[in-house]
Formats: structure tokens, sequence, C-alpha cells
């Protein structure tokens, strides 16, 4: 039996037999992990309220080879969030994101830049950050940092140039492709040039930085589209919602 101490994110748990909780994090060191904490639901839990979802803490773990799951040892709150858990709106988008994370990354495969990105995204959205924009901003970076960047600059099927008037994005070819080539290709929406843009712009931009990024609304919903369809086409299910109703515009 081997000891983990790591920086974590709680991404979620279940409840488990009488007291204990099944708890999923994505940690700094291992990517996504999925323990159990011995006697979490009692009133007098050790725990306390270190296992609340989007806690970021210090995680103690032991593992043992050929268990899939760990055995929590010890989580010392780093940053509560607290006021994620406490505004309808913050709720659905702050559980968004971490059900993104859990659906687009595989068991115990270290991710840094996710982790950074989780956190970073949460943080924006606690500091009262543009809600559509900020989840929009984290979707296309995790999207690229789970290893599906798609191609903005030319045609991914004829390698033009994209200077057309008309583009179209291709989840199936992962990135845009031109009117010629989106001829009878299934899953392919028009972008508009302003979109276009953006994309190609907000991802050689600092996190921060995108956020100062002013989006119409006809833009926002255009990204929704596109996005929702390739997370549909990486993971092969329908997400509930790209952005859920509650986010402001």
């Amino acid at each position: 039996m081997s000891l983990l101490t790591t920086p974590a994110i709680v991404l979620g748990s279940i409840k488990l037999g009488e007291a204990d909780k099944l708890v999923t994090f994505f940690t700094a060191k291992k990517g996504k992990l999925k323990g159990v904490a011995k006697g979490a639901r009692r009133v007098k839990s050790r725990f306390g309220a270190a296992l609340e979802p989007f806690t970021h803490c210090n995680l103690v773990v032991f593992e043992k080879p050929g268990d899939k799951l760990a055995r929590i040892n010890q989580s010392d709150i780093v940053h509560s969030f607290q006021k994620l858990r406490e505004g309808w709106g913050e709720i659905h988008l702050a559980s968004h994101m971490a059900h993104l994370v859990q659906r687009m990354t595989p068991e115990e495969e270290p991710n840094p830049s996710i982790y950074r990105l989780l956190l970073e995204g949460l943080t924006f959205l606690e500091n009262g950050a543009d809600q559509k924009l900020s989840t929009i901003l984290f979707v296309i970076r995790l999207i690229a940092y789970s290893g599906y960047q798609p191609r903005w600059d030319q045609c991914l099927k004829c390698r033009a140039l994209l200077n057309q008037p008309r583009v179209y994005f291709s989840s199936g070819q992962g990135g845009t492709v031109c009117p010629k080539c989106a001829e009878g290709m299934e899953r392919v929406a028009t972008i508009s040039q302003g979109t276009l843009a953006f994309l190609r712009g907000s991802q050689k931009m600092d996190y921060s930085a995108a956020h100062r990024i002013k989006l119409s609304s006809a833009m926002k919903s255009e990204i929704e589209i596109l996005f929702g369809d390739h997370i549909t086409y990486i993971t092969g299910s329908a997400p509930k919602k790209f952005i859920p109703e509650l986010a402001s515009t």
C-alpha cells in the first residue's frame, strides 16, 4: 500500500454503505481519482466539510495495487469555494464544470493543465466573472487540454486557408472546413467571421486576459451549438446543456 499526498479539487461524491462516501477528485499529481472516505457521513466525521463539491484541498490517500478505489486518509481544506454553493446559478455552473471534467478525463492520468484550469475556472466564477463567457472559455480550454483542440486556421480536408466569407465547423473532422468540402458532410455548422476570430484569438490569449473580451449574445449562442456538438462527438453522449439556463447572458 502506497501513500499519495496531492493538491486536489472535489468533483462530486455519492453515498456508500451506511456512513461512507465515494468521492471523485481531480488531483494535481494523478488526474481523476476516486476514493472511499470511511465514516464521512457521520455527524462528527473527521472530514468535516472537506469533501464538499468544488473544495480545493490537500488530499492524503492510501492506494493498494489492484484496487480501483483509494482509501481517503485525510483532506485538509485550502479553499472551500463556499460562495459557489450558496447561489443557484453558481452551483449550476460550478457543477457543470466539474461534470465536464469527469466526462472528458480518464481515470488516474495526470493532466496538470486541466487541474489548473478547473481551479482558475472556479475562482473566476467565485469572483463574479461574466458567467457565460467564463464557462465558454473554460470549455474551449478543457477540450484543448483533453487532446481535442480544433483547428481554426485552415480547411481540415483540403488544407486551404480560410479566407472565404462562409466557413463551417465539423465536429467529426475536429475543426473548420471550407464551403466546398462541407458539401455532403454530416454534423457541420456555419461559423460567423466574428466567432471564428474569437476562437482563433482566445486560444492564444492568457486565460485571465480572455475574460476581458466582449461577446455578443449571438456569438455566445453560436459557440454553445458548436462546442455542444463537439463534446457530444468526443464523449459519445450529449451533455445535458452546454451552459445551464441559469447562466447570465
